[in-house]
């Protein structure tokens, strides 16, 4: 149960003025234990905004969340501290005495930005108060094996046992101290006995030689026997949170052919960490921000956190990601504020639209829906969209065998500079592009559904998720004498039928 210092509260952000980050989920005798990086009041950017502490939440439900009225763990106060700048990512875990154990990263801009790891413990179970380490982890293997890799870039541990060689395994997100800049982003290899001395090992535990640095990474096994390698990219293709696959803990790690590249969503849904469900070992939950944008248009470290996802493999050993059940029915449990048993739209030969403005929420959301016949080139939802058709689309192209392309994209794309120049139109160029987020072959059976609360969305079908942040809407509402309108649909050249369209109203979470 909730400590005395526990409040019920939100699991988006701490307070209004401060942003959740990376998570740190454990569970531990069933009760989910989810740590993440909160940001200092008011901060916008680098280096202010990530000097982070550890907030500390509970629940046993994952739909009602206690959190603790004092961080689990704070920056150093003097200036040498090595968490000076920030308590930054790591991994809790239950250790040999019996108790929690975290292990993280330490930050100190005096250092040149130098990233180490450092050792807190607890005197209980459920991390009740930590006591950190003094200096970083003892590191006892050869000078030599350090050299393999950057001096900056050593961050985000990711502690487990490993039973088979009766020791605990530390992976470590870094970059190879050689190669081309872009593309060294790897994972190190330590190993120990008792987490009191650690060994490195010479060569990189994961290396795939296309991104700058692998973040928050984690590694699992599911009841299939596959080993599932997850961690989440800055800068690569196809930037974001994704996994790998092998038969082996040791790998190698391979890419899933499952139309999406491993990617679990785009890169605005980032650093998502897991945890297994309670009392279903099949199944993983995840936890995962989702950026603030800053008023001067610059993307943010994090966010809101959004809803806890859950995870399982499917019968061809992906990933498949979808909402937590009991969440939703907790969340979203009011009488459906909009409900059509069918939506038909038809269109021949172009695009149609269709504007729901009798849909006007000022609460959370939740669109659910069932694609029946289909004979359109595309169709799909319209969000926030103005009197222009200015907004974000979901848009699902038929591909083959009941498969679709979905994509979540920004309307209408910016221009080339001829163009723009000509016409005095000149659009945002953001560094996602028009398009968010992909996923390719599709296959739509279950209900689509589509969680909004204030200007986030995040959208689950088919086993994929697409999430962002919808930008200006406040402002588009205030400029425009007709406002904007929540939902729309459209269809391109052909015919589509939504059956059983809901949308339900929930509470804050």
């Amino acid at each position: 149960m909730p400590s005395s210092s526990a409040l019920i509260t939100s699991i988006r952000r701490p307070s209004e003025d401060t942003a959740a980050a990376d998570a740190i989920p454990i569970l531990v005798d069933d009760e989910y234990h989810l740590f993440h990086l909160t940001t200092p009041p008011s901060t916008i950017h680098h280096p202010e905004r990530l000097r982070s502490s550890w907030s500390h939440l509970r629940s046993n439900c994952l739909s009602q969340w206690s959190r603790n009225d004092k961080f689990a763990l704070t920056p150093g106060k003097s200036a040498e501290a090595p968490d000076a700048d920030g308590i930054w990512t790591g991994s809790a875990i239950i250790g040999p005495d019996g108790n929690m154990h975290i292990i993280y990263t330490g930050y100190n801009l005096s250092q040149n930005g130098k990233q180490v790891i450092i050792h807190a413990t607890s005197q209980d179970r459920v991390g009740t108060h930590f006591t950190k380490s003094a200096e970083p982890i003892n590191i006892v293997s050869d000078a030599a094996n350090r050299a393999t890799f950057e001096e900056i870039d050593f961050r985000d541990p990711y502690v487990l046992y490993n039973e088979d060689e009766k020791c605990y395994w530390m992976l470590v997100g870094t970059r190879l101290a050689k190669g081309p800049h872009w593309t060294r982003g790897c994972l190190a290899l330590l190993t120990s006995k008792d987490l009191k001395e650690w060994s490195l090992e010479p060569e990189p535990f994961y290396a795939p030689n296309d991104m700058m640095c692998p973040e928050c990474p984690e590694l699992f096994s599911l009841p299939n026997g596959k080993w599932y390698l997850v961690y989440s990219r800055f800068s690569a293709p196809n930037a974001g949170t994704v996994y790998r696959v092998s038969d082996s803990p040791k790998g190698p790690f391979r890419t899933p052919r499952d139309g999406s590249g491993g990617r679990l969503d785009g890169r605005r849904w980032y650093a998502a960490k897991s945890c297994q469900k309670a009392n279903d070992a099949s199944k993983r939950i995840f936890f995962g921000w989702i950026a603030d944008q800053a008023a001067d248009g610059k993307w943010c470290w994090g966010g809101d956190m959004a809803l806890p996802r859950e995870v399982t493999a499917g019968e061809d050993g992906g990933l498949v990601i979808r909402p937590v059940k009991n969440v939703i029915s907790d969340v979203f449990s009011a009488l459906p504020s909009f409900c059509l048993p069918k939506i038909e739209l038809k269109a021949i030969g172009k695009t149609a639209t269709q504007l729901l403005d009798k849909i006007k929420c000022e609460r959370p959301y939740m669109i659910t829906f069932h694609l029946q016949t289909t004979s359109a080139a595309s169709f799909g939802l319209m969000f926030d969209v103005d009197y222009d058709l200015k907004g974000c689309y979901l848009r699902f192209v038929p591909t083959f065998e009941g498969r679709y392309t979905i994509s979540l994209a920004l309307a209408p794309a910016p221009l080339d500079d001829f163009w723009s120049d000509q016409y005095q139109l000149y659009l945002p160029r953001g560094v996602d592009g028009s398009e968010i987020v992909r996923h390719e072959n599709v296959k739509v059976v279950e209900a689509v559904t589509v969680l909004r609360s204030g200007d986030t969305v995040e959208v689950f079908v088919g086993g994929r998720s697409l999430s962002y942040r919808l930008l200006g809407s406040a402002e588009a509402a205030r400029n425009m004498d007709g406002g904007i309108c929540d939902i729309g649909l459209f269809v391109e050249d052909g015919v589509v039928e939504f059956s059983d369209f809901k949308v339900t109203e929930g509470m804050d979470y």
